[in-house]
Protein backbone atom coordinates (compact mmCIF):
# COMPACT_ATOMS: atom_id res chain seq x y z
CA UNK A 1 0.00 0.00 0.00
CA UNK A 2 0.88 3.72 -0.73
CA UNK A 3 1.51 6.81 1.03
CA UNK A 4 -1.98 8.78 1.81
CA UNK A 5 -1.11 11.90 0.84
CA UNK A 6 -4.03 15.25 0.21
CA UNK A 7 -4.47 18.48 -0.71
CA UNK A 8 -6.75 21.60 -0.47
CA UNK A 9 -7.35 24.97 -2.07
CA UNK A 10 -9.21 28.04 -0.45
CA UNK A 11 -10.59 29.55 -3.29
CA UNK A 12 -12.40 33.04 -3.45
CA UNK A 13 -15.43 31.00 -4.45
CA UNK A 14 -14.81 27.46 -3.17
CA UNK A 15 -12.90 25.23 -0.86
CA UNK A 16 -12.12 22.20 -2.01
CA UNK A 17 -9.88 19.03 -1.01
CA UNK A 18 -8.76 15.56 -2.53
CA UNK A 19 -7.30 12.39 -1.48
CA UNK A 20 -5.16 10.05 -2.79
CA UNK A 21 -2.68 7.19 -2.57
CA UNK A 22 0.61 7.79 -3.40
CA UNK A 23 2.19 4.34 -5.20
CA UNK A 24 4.81 4.02 -7.39
CA UNK A 25 4.76 7.35 -8.50
CA UNK A 26 1.16 7.74 -9.65
CA UNK A 27 -1.36 9.59 -7.65
CA UNK A 28 -4.44 7.53 -7.45
CA UNK A 29 -7.91 9.53 -6.11
CA UNK A 30 -10.07 8.23 -3.18
CA UNK A 31 -12.08 11.03 -2.54
CA UNK A 32 -12.51 14.68 -3.49
CA UNK A 33 -14.91 17.35 -2.60
CA UNK A 34 -15.86 20.77 -2.60
CA UNK A 35 -18.11 24.07 -1.42
CA UNK A 36 -18.76 26.76 -1.99
CA UNK A 37 -17.87 29.59 0.95
CA UNK A 38 -17.03 32.80 -1.27
CA UNK A 39 -14.56 34.25 0.25
CA UNK A 40 -14.20 37.02 -2.02
CA UNK A 41 -17.71 38.16 -1.22
CA UNK A 42 -17.92 41.55 -0.61
CA UNK A 43 -14.45 42.01 -0.48
CA UNK A 44 -14.20 44.88 -2.92
CA UNK A 45 -15.61 47.33 -0.88
CA UNK A 46 -14.36 46.42 2.87
CA UNK A 47 -11.05 44.63 2.20
CA UNK A 48 -11.66 41.73 4.65
CA UNK A 49 -13.19 38.45 4.41
CA UNK A 50 -16.72 38.72 6.10
CA UNK A 51 -18.16 36.77 9.10
CA UNK A 52 -20.77 34.97 7.40
CA UNK A 53 -17.86 33.78 4.78
CA UNK A 54 -15.53 32.94 7.83
CA UNK A 55 -18.13 30.83 9.35
CA UNK A 56 -18.67 29.14 6.47
CA UNK A 57 -15.43 28.10 6.11
CA UNK A 58 -14.72 27.05 9.52
CA UNK A 59 -17.59 24.72 9.33
CA UNK A 60 -16.22 22.76 6.05
CA UNK A 61 -12.83 22.99 7.39
CA UNK A 62 -14.18 20.84 10.56
CA UNK A 63 -15.83 18.56 8.01
CA UNK A 64 -12.78 18.28 6.01
CA UNK A 65 -10.67 17.18 9.17
CA UNK A 66 -13.01 14.58 10.29
CA UNK A 67 -12.36 13.10 6.45
CA UNK A 68 -8.67 13.45 6.47
CA UNK A 69 -8.86 11.48 9.93
CA UNK A 70 -10.79 9.11 8.53
CA UNK A 71 -8.48 8.23 5.78
CA UNK A 72 -5.29 8.29 7.99
CA UNK A 73 -3.52 11.23 5.77
CA UNK A 74 0.29 11.13 6.56
CA UNK A 75 0.82 14.16 4.44
CA UNK A 76 -1.27 17.39 3.67
CA UNK A 77 -1.16 20.80 2.15
CA UNK A 78 -3.63 23.63 1.92
CA UNK A 79 -3.21 26.61 0.22
CA UNK A 80 -4.92 30.18 -0.02
CA UNK A 81 -5.18 32.07 -2.94
CA UNK A 82 -6.65 35.40 -4.15
CA UNK A 83 -9.29 36.15 -1.21
CA UNK A 84 -6.57 35.72 1.55
CA UNK A 85 -3.80 37.23 -0.50
CA UNK A 86 -6.07 40.13 -0.47
CA UNK A 87 -7.72 40.21 2.66
CA UNK A 88 -6.42 42.89 5.38
CA UNK A 89 -7.87 40.15 8.33
CA UNK A 90 -5.49 37.28 6.59
CA UNK A 91 -3.52 36.52 9.04
CA UNK A 92 -6.49 35.81 11.87
CA UNK A 93 -8.61 33.98 9.20
CA UNK A 94 -5.62 31.91 8.22
CA UNK A 95 -4.52 31.23 12.40
CA UNK A 96 -8.60 30.16 13.02
CA UNK A 97 -8.23 27.69 9.45
CA UNK A 98 -5.01 26.03 11.18
CA UNK A 99 -6.80 25.24 14.76
CA UNK A 100 -9.89 23.85 12.91
CA UNK A 101 -8.02 21.84 10.47
CA UNK A 102 -4.80 20.93 12.47
CA UNK A 103 -2.82 21.85 9.85
CA UNK A 104 -1.54 24.89 8.48
CA UNK A 105 -2.39 27.20 5.54
CA UNK A 106 -0.53 28.75 3.30
CA UNK A 107 -1.13 31.55 1.26
CA UNK A 108 0.78 31.95 -2.08
CA UNK A 109 0.85 34.68 -4.74
CA UNK A 110 -0.81 34.41 -8.19
CA UNK A 111 1.98 32.94 -9.59
CA UNK A 112 2.98 30.28 -7.41
CA UNK A 113 -0.82 29.35 -7.92
CA UNK A 114 -0.90 29.77 -11.95
CA UNK A 115 2.55 27.09 -11.40
CA UNK A 116 1.01 24.92 -9.21
CA UNK A 117 -2.45 24.85 -11.01
CA UNK A 118 -0.20 24.07 -14.23
CA UNK A 119 1.73 20.97 -12.80
CA UNK A 120 -2.04 19.47 -12.00
CA UNK A 121 -3.23 20.07 -15.47
CA UNK A 122 -0.18 18.58 -16.84
CA UNK A 123 -1.19 14.95 -14.63
CA UNK A 124 -3.93 14.77 -17.30
CA UNK A 125 -2.27 16.44 -20.31
CA UNK A 126 0.84 15.38 -20.18
CA UNK A 127 2.59 15.83 -24.07
CA UNK A 128 2.92 19.30 -25.96
CA UNK A 129 2.18 22.45 -25.64
CA UNK A 130 -0.33 23.22 -23.01
CA UNK A 131 -1.82 27.00 -21.91
CA UNK A 132 -4.62 26.63 -18.86
CA UNK A 133 -6.68 29.56 -17.64
CA UNK A 134 -8.04 29.43 -14.23
CA UNK A 135 -11.32 31.64 -13.59
CA UNK A 136 -11.22 31.60 -9.97
CA UNK A 137 -13.97 34.19 -8.03
CA UNK A 138 -11.09 36.68 -7.10
CA UNK A 139 -8.31 36.32 -9.58
CA UNK A 140 -7.99 34.65 -13.29
CA UNK A 141 -4.15 32.69 -13.66
CA UNK A 142 -3.22 32.33 -17.26
CA UNK A 143 -0.39 29.69 -17.62
CA UNK A 144 1.94 28.68 -20.94
CA UNK A 145 4.29 25.73 -21.21
CA UNK A 146 5.51 24.45 -24.33
CA UNK A 147 6.74 20.76 -23.45
CA UNK A 148 7.41 18.82 -20.37
CA UNK A 149 11.43 18.60 -20.09
CA UNK A 150 12.53 15.07 -18.91
CA UNK A 151 14.72 16.30 -16.16
CA UNK A 152 14.06 19.55 -14.18
CA UNK A 153 10.93 21.71 -13.97
CA UNK A 154 9.08 23.27 -17.37
CA UNK A 155 9.55 26.84 -18.18
CA UNK A 156 5.96 28.60 -17.64
CA UNK A 157 4.68 31.88 -18.46
CA UNK A 158 2.37 33.00 -15.97
CA UNK A 159 -0.32 36.24 -15.94
CA UNK A 160 -2.44 36.71 -12.67
CA UNK A 161 -5.32 39.05 -13.08
CA UNK A 162 -6.47 40.36 -10.42
CA UNK A 163 -10.05 39.86 -11.21
CA UNK A 164 -11.91 36.97 -11.18
CA UNK A 165 -15.84 35.76 -11.65
CA UNK A 166 -17.13 37.17 -8.02
CA UNK A 167 -15.12 40.42 -7.99
CA UNK A 168 -15.68 41.47 -11.56
CA UNK A 169 -19.40 41.11 -11.06
CA UNK A 170 -19.82 43.09 -8.06
CA UNK A 171 -17.37 45.89 -9.71
CA UNK A 172 -19.43 45.35 -13.29
CA UNK A 173 -22.76 43.46 -12.86
CA UNK A 174 -23.87 42.30 -16.31
CA UNK A 175 -22.74 44.90 -18.32
CA UNK A 176 -20.81 42.69 -20.70
CA UNK A 177 -18.66 45.63 -22.79
CA UNK A 178 -17.78 46.72 -19.17
CA UNK A 179 -16.47 43.40 -18.19
CA UNK A 180 -14.42 42.62 -21.16
CA UNK A 181 -13.01 45.78 -21.06
CA UNK A 182 -11.91 45.85 -17.32
CA UNK A 183 -10.14 42.43 -18.48
CA UNK A 184 -8.56 43.79 -21.95
CA UNK A 185 -6.99 46.24 -19.31
CA UNK A 186 -5.21 43.65 -17.01
CA UNK A 187 -4.14 41.63 -19.85
CA UNK A 188 -2.09 44.46 -21.65
CA UNK A 189 1.87 44.20 -22.30
CA UNK A 190 1.06 40.10 -22.23
CA UNK A 191 2.25 38.38 -24.87
CA UNK A 192 3.72 35.12 -24.57
CA UNK A 193 6.69 33.88 -26.94
CA UNK A 194 5.92 30.02 -26.34
CA UNK A 195 4.18 28.46 -28.46
CA UNK A 196 0.67 28.59 -28.35
CA UNK A 197 -1.82 25.25 -28.37
CA UNK A 198 -4.87 25.06 -30.82
CA UNK A 199 -6.95 25.24 -27.62
CA UNK A 200 -7.41 27.03 -24.20
CA UNK A 201 -7.82 24.30 -21.66
CA UNK A 202 -10.57 26.23 -18.70
CA UNK A 203 -10.36 25.17 -15.16
CA UNK A 204 -13.42 25.77 -13.00
CA UNK A 205 -16.83 26.30 -12.93
CA UNK A 206 -16.75 29.18 -15.66
CA UNK A 207 -15.52 25.73 -18.13
CA UNK A 208 -17.24 22.97 -16.33
CA UNK A 209 -20.73 24.94 -17.14
CA UNK A 210 -19.75 26.00 -20.63
CA UNK A 211 -19.45 22.13 -21.26
CA UNK A 212 -22.40 21.42 -19.38
CA UNK A 213 -24.42 23.91 -21.92
CA UNK A 214 -22.89 22.75 -24.71
CA UNK A 215 -24.15 19.01 -24.04
CA UNK A 216 -27.50 19.99 -23.00
CA UNK A 217 -26.99 18.81 -19.90
CA UNK A 218 -28.61 19.74 -16.50
CA UNK A 219 -25.68 17.28 -13.75
CA UNK A 220 -21.97 17.85 -14.17
CA UNK A 221 -20.51 14.82 -15.33
CA UNK A 222 -16.57 14.38 -14.86
CA UNK A 223 -16.37 12.25 -17.61
CA UNK A 224 -18.27 14.23 -20.07
CA UNK A 225 -16.76 17.42 -19.22
CA UNK A 226 -13.11 16.45 -19.29
CA UNK A 227 -11.78 17.06 -23.02
CA UNK A 228 -14.57 18.84 -23.99
CA UNK A 229 -13.98 20.93 -26.88
CA UNK A 230 -15.83 24.33 -27.33
CA UNK A 231 -15.43 26.37 -30.46
CA UNK A 232 -14.95 29.97 -30.13
CA UNK A 233 -18.56 31.18 -32.46
CA UNK A 234 -20.19 28.40 -30.22
CA UNK A 235 -18.95 29.84 -27.34
CA UNK A 236 -20.52 33.08 -28.12
CA UNK A 237 -23.60 31.38 -28.88
CA UNK A 238 -23.47 29.92 -24.96
CA UNK A 239 -22.83 33.50 -23.97
CA UNK A 240 -25.73 35.24 -25.46
CA UNK A 241 -27.92 32.33 -24.58
CA UNK A 242 -26.95 33.19 -21.22
CA UNK A 243 -26.85 36.84 -21.45
CA UNK A 244 -30.22 36.61 -22.49
CA UNK A 245 -31.32 34.55 -18.94
CA UNK A 246 -31.50 35.96 -15.41
CA UNK A 247 -29.72 34.26 -12.81
CA UNK A 248 -32.88 32.70 -11.92
CA UNK A 249 -33.80 31.53 -15.12
CA UNK A 250 -29.63 30.01 -15.62
CA UNK A 251 -30.33 27.74 -12.58
CA UNK A 252 -33.88 26.39 -13.96
CA UNK A 253 -33.26 25.92 -17.70
CA UNK A 254 -29.41 25.44 -17.95
CA UNK A 255 -29.07 23.77 -14.31
CA UNK A 256 -26.71 25.97 -13.19
CA UNK A 257 -25.55 26.08 -9.14
CA UNK A 258 -27.03 29.00 -7.31
CA UNK A 259 -23.42 29.51 -6.37
CA UNK A 260 -22.29 30.04 -10.16
CA UNK A 261 -25.38 31.46 -11.80
CA UNK A 262 -25.10 35.09 -11.03
CA UNK A 263 -21.13 34.99 -11.72
CA UNK A 264 -21.08 33.12 -14.79
CA UNK A 265 -21.57 35.87 -17.41
CA UNK A 266 -18.46 37.61 -15.50
CA UNK A 267 -16.64 34.07 -15.84
CA UNK A 268 -17.05 34.11 -20.09
CA UNK A 269 -15.99 37.62 -20.23
CA UNK A 270 -13.09 36.77 -18.52
CA UNK A 271 -12.69 33.41 -20.97
CA UNK A 272 -13.39 35.03 -23.97
CA UNK A 273 -11.58 38.25 -24.36
CA UNK A 274 -8.67 36.11 -23.22
CA UNK A 275 -9.00 33.35 -25.89
CA UNK A 276 -9.25 36.71 -28.48
CA UNK A 277 -5.95 38.30 -26.87
CA UNK A 278 -3.99 35.15 -26.96
CA UNK A 279 -5.40 33.97 -30.94
CA UNK A 280 -6.85 30.53 -29.76
CA UNK A 281 -10.03 29.74 -31.25
CA UNK A 282 -11.30 26.77 -29.08
CA UNK A 283 -11.30 25.80 -25.48
CA UNK A 284 -11.44 23.03 -23.55
CA UNK A 285 -13.38 21.84 -20.45
CA UNK A 286 -10.92 19.88 -17.31
CA UNK A 287 -11.86 18.91 -13.99
CA UNK A 288 -7.84 18.76 -12.58
CA UNK A 289 -7.60 22.14 -11.03
CA UNK A 290 -4.77 23.79 -8.17
CA UNK A 291 -5.77 21.05 -5.70
CA UNK A 292 -4.74 18.15 -8.14
CA UNK A 293 -1.14 20.17 -8.07
CA UNK A 294 -0.76 20.80 -4.45
CA UNK A 295 -1.16 17.04 -4.37
CA UNK A 296 1.47 16.59 -6.65
CA UNK A 297 3.93 19.34 -5.42
CA UNK A 298 3.62 16.92 -1.86
CA UNK A 299 3.45 13.38 -3.26
CA UNK A 300 6.93 11.04 -3.25
CA UNK A 301 7.77 10.63 -6.70
CA UNK A 302 9.21 7.10 -6.26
Amino acid sequence: MGRIVAGADFGSNKTGYIVAEAKGGELHPIERESRFTRLAEGMGKSGRIHGEAVLRLLAWCEEIRKRLKKHEVEKFRAVGTEALRRASNQREVVEMVGDVLGWPLEVVSGEEEGRITFAGVRLRYQKGPLAIIDIGGGSTELVIGSEPPKRGEEPLEVKSLRMGAVILTERHGEDWDALCKAVRQELRGFSPDTELPGVLTVLGGTGANLAMMDLNEHDLDDQHVEAHVVERRRLEELRKKTQAMSPKQRIEKLGLLPQRADVQLAGLAILETCLDHLGIKAVRATRYALRHGVLRSIAPRD
